[in-house]
């Protein structure tokens, strides 16, 4: 991954989750799988776990309040 991309990553991650949501909406409209094929089992995996991780932090988040 390019370092721009990964600075794009990294800007994304630093928002509320809020506009984190409303630019993950923005890219899903924008994009459709027809545009790059389809994922690999290893891509699959990585956006599994990494769902997994958000979903964990959330969690954490909602319980601590």
């Amino acid at each position: 991954m390019s370092d721009k991309a990964l600075a794009v990553i990294q800007e994304f991650n630093s928002l509320p989750q809020a506009e984190q949501m409303a630019v993950y909406e923005a890219i899903a409209r924008k994009v459709t799988p027809a545009d790059y094929g389809p994922l690999s089992d290893e891509e699959l995996t990585a956006i599994a776990a990494e769902s997994f991780a958000l979903l964990d932090q959330e969690e954490s988040r909602a319980q601590s309040r």
